[in-house]
């Protein structure tokens, strides 16, 4: 019996990136502290002796909130990668392994790679203690650490799940009305994510509310930050069981989605994926749009996801909301366009040469179908923008189309030279990129 936990895992080791990959994106967060300022902690003013206490915890509450959903929807899709279409899984599925340790030896190389995402987060609300509430950093940072820990392992309960209910009888009227063209099974594990982040967004919603009610006199409110720990702590006492039992099975249950689309003629209408009508005699771009329909089509969807967010943010007659958009929009614009560097991952660098295909090309329809993704967000912002503002919307729409492009053009090109890598030189690029848009607004 294979041991992953010893032998795997220092298989996995050599996937794994530099250790200074791992302290630059902390370190752009320093750089991108003092830019992001004042769109983050305008709120800050109302913490001072004498002022609305209310109002200064409203505003932390939102902030940390919202660092600890992004973090959590890192996570999800992270720990998505580890179960179902890692690299790690092909390696694997012809020997057998202890399934238990496997997930573990996989859980600890995921926590050490994402350990700076908490670390960011605390840098960003940094200010909050230079100006004297330490307090509330403290609390804040413990939020969004819990989160981290929480998406960590209710992520790998919930896809361990995910691959129980696509087997389940009694799912298959849900997955069959989830699915659309999909094969039913691929649709369990399509939306698992989204119930990751579902699931732990509760938890932060009554940890960040805690934390503003402590802030407010309300002591009890302290006990809130142990729901999203403690939520992770119950999920992963379930995950080595989940584990032993349904991590094989994901195997057969990748193998007959994969099976399916095979089976599926290339004139099917259900062979069709999102936007491959803009691929017509481009086959580098259809090729791309397939890869990230149907192996991140997470990515896309939470594009529209945060697109309509950024709706109600625009949704005002108020002056300054068209700066609330970009902030808010460009954030989601800038995570969009880093899906070349996951359309990469898993390539091996002879693979383009050996189809017969430029890299260069390749580079250019990965940032094509970043630059379309990113249409999810920028469009109904922008059609707020327009039914309240008018003029406005051309501004604002303007600038996060050149976020947009911006953001395609250094994804693809760390995809091209940094292949699985890519995304360590792309996140800390994005995060200043951002806050320094996000500062010259605020």
């Amino acid at each position: 019996m294979l041991n992953p936990y010893r032998e795997v895992h220092a298989l996995l080791r050599r996937r794994q990136p530099r250790r200074m990959a791992v302290v630059w994106p902390i370190l752009a967060a320093v750089v991108a502290m003092p830019l992001a300022k004042p769109a983050l902690l305008g709120f800050l003013s109302l913490g001072a002796p004498g002022s609305d206490s209310a109002a200064f915890a409203a505003g932390f509450e939102a902030i940390v909130f919202r660092l600890g959903a992004v973090v959590a929807s890192a996570m999800a899709l992270h720990t998505y990668t580890d179960l179902v279409r890692g690299p790690d899984r092909p390696v694997l599925d012809c020997h057998p392994v202890d399934a238990g340790a496997l997930v573990k030896a996989l859980a600890l190389r995921t926590a050490r790679q994402r350990v700076y995402l908490p670390f960011i987060a605390a840098v960003l609300l940094l200010p909050v203690g230079i100006e004297g509430n330490w307090v509330a950093w403290i609390g804040g940072n413990a939020v969004v650490f819990g989160g981290w820990c929480c998406a960590l392992a209710v992520g790998y309960a919930i896809h361990l799940l995910a691959v129980w209910s696509a087997f389940s009888p009694s799912f298959s009227a849900v997955l069959d009305l989830l699915r659309g063209p999909n094969p039913r099974m691929q649709a369990a594990l399509i939306y698992a994510p989204g119930a990751v982040l579902f699931v732990v967004g509760v938890a932060l919603l009554l940890a960040s509310a805690g934390v503003s009610g402590a802030l407010q006199g309300w002591s009890v409110g302290w006990w809130f930050l142990l729901i999203p720990p403690g939520l992770g702590v119950i999920s992963w006492l379930c995950v080595p069981r989940l584990a032993d039992r349904h991590y094989v099975a994901a195997t057969a249950l990748l193998s007959e989605v994969d099976g399916a689309w095979a089976a599926v003629d290339e004139t099917d209408e259900a062979h069709r994926v999102y936007l491959d009508w803009l691929a017509t005699n481009r086959p580098e771009l259809l090729r791309a749009l397939r890869n990230g329909w149907r192996r991140l089509r997470m990515w896309p969807m939470l594009g529209w996801l945060a697109g309509f967010v950024a709706l109600f943010a625009g949704w005002s007659d108020d002056p300054a909301a068209g700066g609330r958009v970009v902030v808010v929009a460009g954030a989601a614009v800038l995570a969009i366009t880093g899906i070349p560097c996951q359309l990469s991952s898993g390539d091996p660098p002879w693979l383009d040469r050996a189809l017969g295909i430029a890299p260069s090309r390749v580079a250019v329809a990965r940032g094509m179908v970043a630059w379309l993704y990113a249409q999810g967000v920028i469009l109904p912002c922008v059609f707020a923008l327009c039914v309240r503002q008018g003029f406005v919307a051309v501004y604002v729409g303007g600038m996060l189309e050149v976020l947009a492009f911006v953001g395609a053009c250094v994804g693809s090109a760390a995809a091209l030279t940094q292949r699985g890598r890519g995304m360590w030189m792309y996140g800390p690029a994005a995060l200043l990129l951002w806050a320094f848009v996000a500062g010259r607004l605020g």
